[in-house]
């Protein structure tokens, strides 16, 4: 009977859950000289839109640290806490700000916060993407400010982003004693995650996004946002997430053949880490929200139009085309959701109702 009733609990507070998001993980670690993919369009200046929202079902990672450790996303959220994904950069001034202790800015609330409460959540954080590197493009969606240190690159080979996370981890000057984890060369995790500087995401353990900060500082500062965080912590029941792996020779749901190992990224999608810039084409996407049609008017003649639901696949909808610079889709068949358009680089988000 004691069994029986321990299994019962057991039950109760670990749930099993199929799960066919997709993985944008690799393997192995990266080698050093793995080319890091261009930076990919992420909207007109201080645009914080993008990346994972609330309700969205995330997609799995595997990335390493400096000392080629890896870890892995589905099996932290199948901890007994609930897991915060927090992205920094070097040249991030709120970044640095939040942990430089020797300076002691009022952003260092947010080191007191994360070491107050590490015993309560699972703080996971990504170095990818420099927000204002010395040497290489900057992000599209953030202010065009020169670092005042004097070797920050936007990084064009793994080995760079490798060795500036190191950099980061060992400055005496800041006090951050947690491990911190290398984007891989396709930027996955940035360019699905985050696509803005310092954010912040409180994940679900089924894989969904339960808390978005744009900007961590901010959000860490305002009780408004920490008291449901912490009220989310203590109602937390864990669970896993029982991975489906494609065998190819399945069909239907459990097929995940047309599934991408990482969406919105390729060459000349965006500014390059070489010399010169591609400057992509921006568009208007409207009415958004969106029931019937979808009109593009973009600044330069369409020559593809790519829809992505939120998990990343691409999918198919029928258009018109009005003129070189407009296209009209016809969005009857879709699913009321979240769906991403990219043209060129460029990314819009539109709701379907």
């Amino acid at each position: 009977m004691k069994s029986i009733l321990t299994a019962g609990l057991l039950m109760q507070s670990f749930f099993l859950l199929h799960a066919q998001y997709g993985d944008f993980g690799l393997p192995l670690q990266p080698n050093d000289t793995d080319a890091v993919d261009d930076l990919i369009y992420y909207g007109e200046l201080n645009d914080m839109s993008g990346g994972y929202h609330v309700g969205d079902t995330v997609f799995n990672f595997t990335v390493y640290d400096f000392e080629g450790n890896s870890i892995e996303l589905y099996e932290e959220l199948a901890g007994d806490k609930p897991v915060i994904l927090i992205n920094g950069s070097v040249s991030c001034l709120r970044f640095r700000n939040a942990f430089n202790f020797v300076e002691n800015h009022q952003e260092y609330f947010v080191s007191e916060f994360i070491e107050n409460t590490q015993d309560l959540f699972n703080y996971i954080f990504i170095y990818g993407i420099e927000a204002h590197p010395t040497d290489g493009n900057c992000p599209s969606n953030c202010p065009n400010t020169i670092s005042t240190d004097s070797t920050v690159t936007q990084a064009s080979e793994y080995a760079y982003r490798r060795w500036s996370l190191e950099s980061w981890t060992s400055a005496p000057e800041f006090n951050f004693p947690y491990p911190l984890y290398a984007d891989n060369p396709d930027n996955a995790v940035y360019n699905n995650f985050f696509q803005r500087p310092f954010g912040l995401l409180g994940i679900e353990c089924d894989g969904t996004v339960a808390f978005r900060g744009d900007w961590v500082s901010y959000y860490l500062m305002d009780s408004n946002n920490t008291t449901p965080l912490l009220n989310w912590q203590d109602d937390y029941t864990s669970c896993s997430i029982d991975w489906i792996e494609d065998d190819d020779e399945t069909g239907g749901d459990d097929d995940l053949s047309d599934q991408p190992t990482h969406a919105f990224e390729g060459p000349n999608s965006g500014y390059s880490n070489g010399t010169e810039s591609h400057i992509p084409t921006s568009f208007h996407a409207f009415p958004n929200p969106a029931s019937d049609y979808v009109t593009l008017v973009a600044s330069s003649p369409i020559g593809d139009a790519v829809w992505f639901n939120l998990s990343g696949q691409r999918i198919e909808v029928k258009h018109t085309l009005i003129g070189q610079n407009t296209w009209r889709f016809d969005v009857h068949s879709l699913e009321p959701g979240f769906y991403s358009i990219r043209i060129d680089g460029a990314i819009s988000r539109v709701l379907i109702k």
